[in-house]
């Protein structure tokens, strides 16, 4: 069974997005805040070679007074991600121009 990797610092989150948020689902400005410490993985009690979620890094929960959608912020105090693969978006960065298709 692969088991999800239990280096959560490789996890990236959104940065904190201040005390009235925005709902990226549907757009109501406020939502609830609740600081979550790191974690390991969760397996089921009664199967623990049964994955049900991963780990995850130290996180602020928020939570939509709308409609209910549930997200996860970085802390004010993360240090910031390093770079090592480039962002979906930007694929073709750090490449030589020849090398373009």
């Amino acid at each position: 069974m692969n088991l999800p990797p239990d280096d959560v610092a490789t996890l990236a989150l959104p940065p904190y997005s201040g005390l009235e948020p925005i709902c990226p689902k549907c757009g109501w400005i406020g939502a609830t805040l609740q600081y979550r410490e790191a974690r390991g993985a969760v397996a089921l009690p009664w199967n623990s070679s049964h994955i049900v979620d991963g780990p995850r890094p130290e996180r602020l929960a928020r939570h939509c007074t709308s409609c209910g959608y549930h997200w996860d912020e970085a802390p004010l105090d993360t240090p910031p991600a390093t770079a090592s693969a480039p962002s979906p978006g930007n694929a073709d960065e750090g490449l030589v121009e020849e090398e373009r298709i």
